[in-house]
């Protein structure tokens, strides 16, 4: 599976890297939200690795960073979700770094949005 393959390579570190050295960019915030996404859906391993890499603080301050980019909205909303899903640490983990307000004014901002 390439989500295991690209876990082991680094991948996951890698791209929250990429993200605190890239802040200003939406794009690369977008993409890097779409790859933890993919990363975390329906792949347990994955979702512990990308909160221990410091992940949901990533995407929580690419959402707060970016407020106006309905593509980053998007991509953090959906990579948040998939991270929560059937993971009660990692619910606690985002509620507690912000990321049920980061969500609702996501939802506010992009109001005209259908996928944020």
């Amino acid at each position: 599976d390439n989500k295991i393959a690209i876990a082991r390579a680094g991948g996951i570190e890698a791209i929250v890297s990429a993200m605190r050295r890239n802040e200003g960019s939406a794009g690369v915030q977008e993409e890097a939200c779409g790859a933890l996404r993919n990363l975390a859906c329906r792949n347990d391993d994955n979702k512990i690795a990308i909160a221990r890499a410091g992940g949901i603080e990533a995407i929580v301050s690419a959402m707060r960073r970016n407020e106006g980019s309905a593509g980053v909205q998007e991509e953090a909303c959906e990579a948040l979700r998939c991270l929560a899903c059937y993971n009660d640490d990692n619910k606690i983990a985002i509620a507690r770094g912000g990321g049920i307000e980061a969500v609702v004014s996501a939802m506010r901002q992009n109001e005209g949005s259908a996928g944020v």
